[in-house]
This record gives C-alpha cells, structure tokens and sequence, in this order.
C-alpha cells in the first residue's frame, strides 16, 4: 500500500491539480453528481491527463488518502512511538486532517479510508511488527482489532464531535483495547 518509487514530477503536479479540483467540487456538489469532465476543467487539464494518472475518480480520493498514511508512517518512525502512545499520535495526525475526513464521511467516501486504514494496519512492516509483544500468530490479530478500533472511534470523534480531546479519545482506546471498559 505505501510502497515508495520514483514518480514524475509533471505526474505528480498533475495529480495534486487534479485532486484540488474534486476536493473543491465536493465542497459543493455530491461526489456521485461530479464528473471526469467537471474534475479536468477545474484544474485546467485534459481528460487523457486524468485517465494517465487515475482510472476512476475514487483513485483521486486513495491517493490522497495512502499519501496522508505515508507522511503518518514517516512521522511515526522518527517518534518510534510505544503502543499507548501510537493510539494518541494516530488520533493526533488524523485530527490535523479532520476537515478532510469530514468531507470523506459527508460524502459517504469514507470506506476509502476505512479500506486504507486497515491495509496500513495489516501491513507487515518492522515498525509495527516490534511494537507488541506478542507471539507471531496473535500479531495479525492485534493489528486487525487496533485498524478497527482507530477506525470507528475517528469515525465518531469526526462525525459526532462532541468536544472530545485527543488525550481522552486516546486514554478512551487504551482502556479499551486494555480490557479496562469492561464491567466485572
């Protein structure tokens, strides 16, 4: 999901037009309602540019999404945070994006991060992998229960905000996943 290769610049220029040009477009119109042609005129470029750089008008939204999960990873692995604290920098990084997100879940898109979110979670990277302390059968397990909970408690925090700090949402997910919500 977040391999790192060589891309053209011109490409990338490209890709970040057209990708301004939807987010613009979805601010006013339903992601459904907007069209290849709408997404091309805005940002000045040709139909073949879109079809050279994405397939469908979802792609725009994933590179976005994966390019976001690539600066969250390069963050992460400078911090080398520990599991509690990984809770708190995730809420943290997706709180700066929260406007973002807001529109993916408005404009009902936000399986896309949804689908991102758990294949970042799931990916067998060191950085993850040597975080827990576990054997190696259960790791694929936690990696799954923590890409669900990020998930849906985000989800949450984004679309029913309720005033909600990122220290409580993420002490709220420690407990959790620490079996300390549970009634005895």
């Amino acid at each position: 999901m977040l391999e790192t290769r060589y891309e053209n610049p011109m490409a990338i220029r490209s890709k970040n037009a057209l990708s301004e040009a939807l987010l613009k477009l979805m601010m006013y119109k339903p992601f459904r309602d907007v069209t290849v042609s709408d997404i091309t005129g805005r940002a000045g470029l040709s139909r073949q540019t879109f079809y050279t750089n994405f397939q469908k008008k979802e792609d725009i939204l994933i590179y976005l999404i994966q390019g976001l999960f690539r600066r969250y990873l390069d963050k992460i692995t400078q911090v080398r945070p520990v599991p509690e604290n990984l809770l708190i920098d995730y809420f943290l990084f997706w709180g700066d994006s929260r406007e973002f997100l807001t529109l993916l879940y408005k404009q009902d898109m936000g399986y896309l991060f949804q689908e991102c979110n758990r294949a970042f979670f799931l990916e067998d990277t060191d950085l993850l992998n040597d975080m827990f302390t576990c054997e190696e059968w259960q790791l694929p397990y936690i990696k799954a229960s923590i890409a669900g909970v990020t998930h849906e408690l985000l989800f949450l925090w984004l679309t029913r905000d309720q005033g909600l700090s990122v220290d409580r949402l993420g002490t709220m997910t420690r407990n959790l996943l620490g079996g300390r919500l549970f009634a005895k």
